[in-house]
């Protein structure tokens, strides 16, 4: 007859559904932490852990926390100095006392010194090794030795558990490794079949080429949709690239080169052409050591090769001189693209010093100057200089740019035309200047004339008063000229006869016109100096340099200067905001506002108005100048800036004018627009910028 069962509240029974809860898969720290639970039952305790050993099953091994009721009370007292036993007094930490007990492989009851209690180590064995150990916590008057024989069975369970436990964090951890270097094999498989894809190979006994996924992903062609052959990669290659193709190939497999590498054109499937960089060498040779098989990879250029040549185009397109120069003025790298007359063979400047060249030396100096600001600032440098060509004298304007480190780039341009158009401009716009002179020098004189004739008028009503006063200046000349010094008394005939001369001449109304006259002649001065400040304003010669000035003023001189033509016509009217000074080429503008003025009053057949306004907008100074006359058509706002035209009656205008204030206007930066309509006047709005662009 079979043995009974054990009752299921037994101790014996709740041991054997852990083991067999273990063997059918659960958790395996579950199971030991439901063992940790039922010990601590059995021995009466509410505190305690289980440890494994980490390094096998030997004496002084370490441990590590393998459960803990409560939760997380081995933890707070792992490291904590807090134990002492009979074998150590010296407070000692949980986990030291733990290592204590499975080294000596023996039970090792401890005192805490916070807590009422006694704590009992408990090395669990297998066969004649030490897996773990358990640690119980104990009342202050709890007797072990009755505890451990009732705990034996339980203790030899938890070792079997803990052993099992072992195997199977080993079994997983295999496991993992297993499944790591599967995933690592199979990454190498892929990048071994990855790069043998890539690669192109050809096998020169019997000339079969197989191309790289790469070549056929550039060219579309599918993999049975060309012949695997050298000739057929011949007949896809560009005829001009070919020839160099094959030599690299051949100088390589005679040894002549250590690697095969050339660029080449490949025709597509739709009929273009891939850049193709093809790199390679021998990977196998036969037993005399001759080359049999070649492999390389090939890269897309299309794209850089593109670039190249629209950058190629664009420099072809810009007529002037690039340089690439260290700052210490050596020739690195340069670009011609035009048949320009230089200093040296376009070919021998690279890696020759700018002090070698037959240059002038203040030009070198210059030069050299520019190189180290714009290197260390970072900015731009603008500077012009001419040379005594075979052609004769040329001007050059060059702009040097930072590179890199220690590097400039010079563009140098040939500007001889370009000022002699300057030149001519200049000489365009001096003979608008003189034909508006003459358009203006008779209401000039008669501003003149004016003031001049009433001055004469003036000065003949003095030199009367002069002579009035004659007498009585010489009466007393005479009494300052006699030597006695003692007081002289006046006689009755002499005082009769001074009062007869005084009253004759009118003294009395000489000395109160006298004031008056001076005023008027002086008023009358200032009117000619003005008028005449005005001309040499207007008429002076542009000497190129650049000045700030205050437009208002310039409008006011210029409105002097025309005023004449304008007062008997219409009236002026202004509207001057406050302006910051701009740069600029004072003379052209007041050109540009006499133009625009005389314009303005010619418009108006009758009496009407001119309205100027001035402001400030952002960074732009803004004059308007608007007229009430007769207006424009769209047809002639068409052609309004258009050299000769003009409106004008034969021999009236030159019609350069507006064409000459609109390029003046350009050349600062800024920008002339019209609004008008038939029978509503015209306005004329100049922006200039506060700084000319440059």
């Amino acid at each position: 007859m079979s043995s009974p069962s054990p009752p299921r509240d037994s101790l014996p029974w709740k041991l054997l559904e852990l083991q067999t809860e273990f063997i059918r898969g659960r958790s395996s720290r579950a199971v030991l932490e439901r063992w940790l639970s039922l010990l601590l039952e059995q021995a009466g305790s509410q505190r305690g852990f289980l440890a494994t050993a980490l390094s096998g099953s030997g004496a002084g091994g370490s441990l590590q926390l393998v459960a803990s009721s409560p939760p997380g009370w081995a933890e707070a007292e792992w490291q904590e100095p807090r134990w002492s036993s009979s074998q150590e007094p010296a407070p000692r930490s949980l986990r030291l006392l733990a290592e204590q007990a499975l080294s000596v492989g023996q039970v090792v009851l401890a005192d805490g010194s916070t807590a009422p209690c006694s704590l009992l180590a408990l090395p669990l064995r297998e066969g004649d090794g030490r897996v773990g150990l358990v640690g119980l916590a104990l009342r202050p008057d709890g007797a072990p030795e009755p505890l451990l024989q009732g705990l034996e069975p339980a203790l030899a369970v938890g070792a079997s558990l803990l052993r099992g436990w072992h195997e199977a964090q080993r079994q997983e951890q295999a496991e993992e490794a297993s499944r790591q270097l599967q995933a690592e094999l199979e990454g190498v498989r892929q990048q071994f079949t990855s790069v043998e894809e890539e690669l192109w190979t050809l096998d020169l006994s019997t000339q079969v080429l197989h191309p790289s996924r790469r070549w056929r992903a550039l060219t579309g062609y599918g993999e049975n949709e060309v012949e695997h052959t050298l000739s057929g990669w011949q007949r896809l290659c560009h005829p001009e690239d070919l020839p160099h193709a094959v030599q690299c190939i051949a100088e390589h497999v005679s040894g002549a080169t250590p690697y095969v590498e050339f660029e080449y054109r490949a025709r597509s499937k739709n009929g273009t052409w891939a850049w193709i960089r093809t790199r390679g060498q021998v990977v196998a040779r036969n037993a005399r050591g001759e080359p049999v098989r070649l492999a390389g990879t090939d890269a897309d250029l299309t794209a850089t090769k593109h670039s190249e040549e629209r950058l190629s185009a664009l420099l072809q397109a810009v007529p002037d001189l690039i340089f690439r120069q260290t700052t210490d003025g050596l020739f690195l790298d340069f670009s011609c693209s035009t048949e320009q007359q230089t200093l040296v063979r376009p070919e021998a400047f690279v890696g020759r010093n700018i002090r070698d060249l037959p240059l002038p030396q203040h030009v070198i100096e210059l030069s050299l100057e520019r190189f180290e600001h714009v290197a260390r600032e970072g900015t731009v440098a603008v500077y012009e200089y001419e040379l005594n060509m075979p052609e004769g004298r040329q001007s050059y304007e060059a702009r040097v740019v930072r590179s890199g480190p220690g590097e400039v780039v010079s563009i140098v341009r040939n500007v001889t035309e370009r000022r002699l158009v300057e030149e001519r401009q200049a000489q365009l716009i001096q003979a608008e200047k003189l034909a508006s002179l003459g358009q203006m020098a008779a209401g000039i004189a008669h501003e003149i004339n004016n003031p001049v004739s009433y001055v004469t008028s003036n000065l003949r009503v003095l030199e009367q008063y002069a002579t009035a006063f004659l007498p009585v200046l010489g009466w007393l000349r005479e009494q300052m000229e006699a030597p006695d010094t003692r007081p002289r008394t006046l006689s009755a005939d002499r005082l009769a006869e001074m009062r007869a001369q005084w009253a004759q001449g009118e003294l009395d109304q000489v000395l109160e016109d006298m004031p008056e006259l001076l005023r008027e002649s002086l008023t009358g001065v200032r009117r000619i100096r003005e008028i005449a400040q005005s001309l040499r304003v207007f008429a002076r010669e542009d000497d190129g340099k650049l000045q700030e000035v205050d437009l208002n003023e310039e409008l006011e001189s210029t409105l002097r200067m025309v005023g004449n033509e304008l007062k008997y016509k219409c009236e002026v009217k202004r509207d001057l905001e406050p302006l910051p000074r701009v740069t600029c080429h004072p003379t052209q503008l007041v050109q540009v506002f006499t133009n625009l003025l005389l314009n303005a009053g010619q418009a108006i057949e009758n009496r009407g108005e001119i309205r100027i306004r001035t402001r400030r907008q952002e960074e732009e100074v803004v004059v308007e100048i608007s007229d009430t006359g007769r207006g424009m058509t769209p047809e002639t706002l068409s052609k309004l800036f258009t050299p000769f035209f003009t409106t004008k009656p034969r021999g009236q205008g030159t019609g350069l004018g507006l064409s000459i204030s609109r390029d003046i206007v350009t050349r600062h930066g800024g920008r002339l627009e019209v609004r008008s309509e038939p029978g509503q006047g015209s306005t004329f709005t100049l922006y200039l910028p506060l700084r000319p662009p440059g």
